[in-house]
């Protein structure tokens, strides 16, 4: 009996496999199929008899050898071209990503050139403005999570904001590379569809953005990190940024987004362990303060978060020179 069920379990992983299979390869053929990018129907058809078409070679292959290596072929077509596909480099990019930032380090000084620092109307129509700034790494004093919370609260962006003093605040934001056709999706990010950039701007930009103009909730923590390690993570995210000058890197859902990017980027001994809140990122927070990565001035999980709430505070300094320091006053940690 404990046999068949093990044989059973066995031919149902199997078969689960197989599907997996069949249906990452079908994604793959309509996203990424050579064809028009508004023929719809003509990828889900393609897409759709492929699936079929393997299924049935499946069951009249017969034995389970067979199957197999008829499955490994019917994938491998699609695998092999498809891992072939690289970034583009040149395109219709939206405004608010059309230039790569970098940053070049000379002694302590940091220049930083395409430093985004966009203003935006009523309507949320930017003013567009790319500057160069410098910025001096022995005034480097801490380091900030931005969270910013998306319509499904199991997904988050954030941000990594880092404190020079008196010198000002430079953020950094990991996200899609759009063209002018394109919006986001998750499932389409699995795929090659999107771009990966690493933007550089000023908080006046970054957070107001997102507090005003999408009007979703954004929180702001002080990092509990020493700041020999901080240093490190400043040098580890200009390293990545710059790194796409020369190789474009395809943004994932996964593997390759707003949060694992930063995990990536750091040497494999100091990257954080596991947990399922780095993929579903909008939970990230609490594993911040579990692991007790953020200052919590000993309030509770649910306290904290609303106490680092800054959208009211952000909307009240807008404009204002004084606009990072009014955010943080009397937010636990600052």
């Amino acid at each position: 009996v404990a046999r068949r069920l093990f044989g059973n379990l066995l031919a149902l992983l199997r078969t689960f496999v197989y599907l997996l299979g069949i249906a990452w390869a079908s994604g793959a053929i309509y996203y990424d199929a050579p064809l028009p990018s508004d023929s719809g129907l003509d990828r889900g058809l393609l897409a759709g008899g492929y699936a079929l078409v393997v299924l049935l070679t499946l069951v009249a292959l017969g034995s389970r050898r067979r199957r197999f290596f008829g499955w490994v072929v019917a994938v491998a077509l699609v695998a092999i071209p498809w891992g072939l596909k690289k970034p583009t480099r040149k395109a219709d990019w939206k405004p608010t990503c059309s230039r790569l930032p970098s940053a070049t380090i000379e002694g302590d000084l940091v220049t930083f050139h395409n430093f985004r620092n966009f203003t935006y109307d009523e309507t949320g129509k930017p003013t567009e403005r790319w500057e160069t700034r410098v910025l001096d790494l022995s005034k480097l004093e801490g380091l900030d999570f931005a969270h910013h919370v998306l319509r499904h609260e199991l997904l988050a962006h954030p941000l990594l904001c880092f404190d020079f003093g008196d010198a000002g605040h430079a953020a950094f934001s990991v996200e899609v590379r759009y063209r002018n056709d394109q919006e986001f999706s998750p499932l389409r990010g699995l795929y090659k569809q999107y771009n990966l950039i690493y933007l550089v701007g000023d908080e006046g930009d970054f957070l107001h953005e997102r507090v005003a103009v999408r009007n979703e909730p954004v929180r702001l923590y002080r990092s509990t990190y020493p700041l020999e390690r901080i240093r490190e993570i400043f040098r580890e995210t200009i390293d990545a940024m710059n790194a796409l000058q020369e190789r474009p890197m395809f943004y994932n859902s996964l593997t390759a987004n707003c949060t694992t990017s930063y995990i990536r980027q750091a040497p494999a001994e100091k990257r954080p362990r596991f947990d399922y809140r780095i993929i579903l990122n909008g939970l990230i927070e609490s594993l911040l303060y579990e692991r007790e990565l953020i200052s919590t001035d000993g309030l509770s999980f649910e306290d904290l978060v609303r106490r680092a709430t800054i959208n009211e505070a952000a909307r009240e300094a807008h404009g204002d020179p004084s606009y990072s320091e009014l955010i943080r006053q009397d937010r636990p940690g600052f």
